[in-house]
């Protein structure tokens, strides 16, 4: 093979591999791996200047042992971590892969769109009836059958993860209140929200050709990352209701408000627990319900999910109309996809 056809064959590859005229024509294994090397820039990013905060906030070195590191006297500290650590980890690296990869990476990220009260009313009604949906799929986490050794591993983990969370909830004071409802629920929602749905959610779907395989795979690495088998199908649950909600809007602001809501709500009722001394607040707020109760929500999580479909088809039709901008490769095929 001649090097020109070689060189025509690799831009037909390329051309058909991109599906929206935002694209700089990088591949997606390509994307990929600029994906996952800035994801792990991040990483050695956030270990040194939290090395360096903890220095300059704490007055001494990194402890040794991880419980010497959560006393309350480093609640501030563990706080001002947790903020510097999800801004390197998840939304540099997602944002700067979208202005690498396209020519306008705000639009990519579906930061550039509107937001529509009727779709922020049926994300707050889908919101409510998570918490049920939640709880039924923690209780069905906990039946499922495990190997005896397996289920001791996990509950080990998750004894040493309750341990380390009891440092950033131990919400007592309002001035405490204030701080963790910004680095425990504003911040994770924009920063996580910006790194797996627009980010690797995003370059999924247009890989993929497939949302549901994307929004799948996405929502089982979100709730992986968080290290709690106990918590696996919560989170999965989390992540697919997520992944939709970016999917049929492309407005990233919608999945980024669902999460703060959730996260606040949580925060909110420990703040109130701890207030009235309640040993109940020093655990994860994902109240038990029955499974049937799980399954009604879901039903109405579906049919507001339609709703919210068709909300949002509309409201990226009427948008694009007002721009008088043509639509993109990809946006029709997302919207045929609907």
């Amino acid at each position: 093979m001649t090097s020109e056809k070689l060189a025509v064959n690799l831009r037909t590859y390329i051309l058909k591999a991109m599906m929206d005229r935002n694209s700089k024509q990088v591949t997606y294994p390509s994307q990929l791996g600029i994906f996952l090397g800035l994801t792990g820039a991040g990483l050695v990013v956030s270990v040194i200047l939290g090395a360096i905060i903890w220095v300059m906030m704490a007055g001494s070195a990194i402890p040794s042992k991880a419980e010497e590191m959560l006393q309350p006297k480093y609640y501030n500290v563990n706080m001002v971590l947790q903020g510097v650590s999800t801004f390197f980890l998840f939304f540099m690296p997602a944002y700067l892969f979208a202005k690498i990869c396209y020519k306008r990476p705000n639009d990519f990220l579906g930061f550039n769109k509107q937001l529509n009260i009727k779709q922020v009313l049926l994300v707050v009604g889908i919101l409510m009836l998570t918490f049920p949906l939640s709880g039924a799929l923690g209780e069905l986490n906990k039946i499922l059958p495990i190997p005896a050794s397996w289920a001791i591993k996990f509950k080990a983990m998750e004894a040493s993860r309750e341990a380390q969370e009891a440092a950033l909830i131990n919400i007592n004071t309002l001035p405490k209140y204030i701080m963790s409802l910004f680095m425990i629920a504003v911040l994770p929602a924009i920063f996580e929200e910006t790194f797996f749905r627009a980010g690797m959610q995003n370059l999924f779907v247009r890989w993929f050709k497939s949302p549901v395989t994307a929004i799948i795979v996405t929502g089982i690495i979100f709730s992986l990352i968080h290290l709690s088998f106990y918590g696996f199908f919560v989170r999965f649950g989390l992540g697919v209701i997520l992944g939709l909600l970016f999917f049929y809007s492309g407005n990233i602001w919608l999945p980024i408000l669902f999460h703060l809501l959730f996260n606040g709500v949580q925060v909110t009722m420990l703040y109130i627990l701890n207030r009235q001394n309640n040993p109940k607040a020093i655990k994860d707020i994902e109240t038990a319900f029955p499974l049937w109760a799980g399954a009604i929500a879901l039903l109405v999580i579906v049919y507001l999910f339609k709703r919210f479909r068709d909300i949002s088809s509309l409201q990226k039709a009427s948008f694009v109309e007002e721009e008088e901008a043509p639509v993109d490769d990809f946006e029709a095929w997302v919207s045929d996809k609907q």
